[in-house]
């Protein structure tokens, strides 16, 4: 009995304190709807790109906690916001498809105790599952590549856009940029459903001066796709060119871009991220979530 009474206490008191939060915080606060992207192919290869693992690791590391901070300023208890997790190429690995169903969660699911609980847990399960996906898939000795075209032609706006005004729209890439699979090469006059390093479209920009003039008149880019993704805010992180063709960085984002925006997607809605330091990654990533969140407020 004494136990029954000094739970129904602890709910008591979670729900004032839930309630007085929310009297404290600012009731435009939207939810997010957080998708994140992982690029298993052979970029993490622990083999071609040492340390590549941890880079990943410490940039969705960041994108949590900016998630996390945005809770914390709305109020934990209030939030039905969502966070889940993407492996790209698709994999029969039973285990990666039970880590990726863990790691897809609904706040609004759970009671107001069990929200805090996520929110606090919120790293340590991302990281250890992470983890054990990331160090099984940087020892194969094959991969696929990942078809990054056909994600966003068939599944982006089903798996990363709810179309509700009152959800923020994020989706967090980590690629290195090229997009490759041996089985789908489509080539449309100078549209193409590939960037490999060395795809001729990609190599026949590299070192000259007016490599952009040449890209914009001879209409290059990948294939149209016919998606509005007006609503859909977007990182592309860890770009990562070629070894001894630092400038592939331009020319991937130049096609990145390009790609996006025929996508409907407004310029100030994406950024696209070198790999780098880790904190210079680390502060545009926290800077942008910012700006997301101030310019969804200021439309309240």
């Amino acid at each position: 009995m004494n136990k029954l009474i000094i739970y129904c206490l602890s709910v008591f008191i979670f729900i004032v304190i839930g309630c007085n939060e929310k009297s404290t915080k600012d009731e435009n606060y939207k939810n997010i709807n957080l998708t994140i992207l992982i690029d298993l192919s052979d970029r993490i290869s622990n083999k071609k790109n040492p340390g590549q693992v941890e880079k990943d690791l410490y940039i969705i590391t960041s994108v949590i906690n900016s998630f996390k901070s945005y809770l914390s300023k709305k109020g934990v208890v209030q939030s039905e916001d969502r966070i889940k997790v993407i492996f790209y190429p698709l994999n029969n690995n039973d285990f990666y498809q039970e880590v990726a169903e863990k790691l897809n969660i609904d706040f609004s699911e759970y009671d107001f105790m069990t929200r805090k609980k996520i929110y606090m847990q919120l790293n340590d399960l991302y990281l250890t599952k992470l983890k054990i996906v990331y160090d099984d898939a940087s020892k194969q000795t094959k991969y696929p590549g990942s078809d990054l075209f056909n994600f966003f032609k068939h599944r982006v706006i089903d798996d990363c856009i709810i179309n509700d005004e009152r959800f923020i729209n994020i989706l967090v890439i980590l690629t290195d940029g090229y997009i490759y699979d041996e089985n789908v090469k489509v080539q449309q006059g100078n549209r193409f459903s590939y960037l490999g390093q060395v795809a001729q479209h990609v190599i026949r920009f590299r070192r000259k001066n007016n490599w952009e003039m040449e890209f914009d008149k001879g209409d290059y880019g990948l294939i149209k796709l016919k998606n509005d993704l007006s609503d859909l805010y977007t990182i592309v992180a860890e770009i990562n060119p070629a070894k001894g063709h630092p400038e592939d960085f331009d020319i991937l984002k130049k096609y990145w871009s390009k790609w996006l925006i025929e996508q409907n997607m407004p310029e100030g809605n994406f950024k696209i991220l070198k790999t780098d330091l880790n904190y210079l990654n680390r502060n545009i990533i926290s800077k942008f979530f910012d700006e997301i969140i101030q310019r969804n407020k200021a439309l309240n």
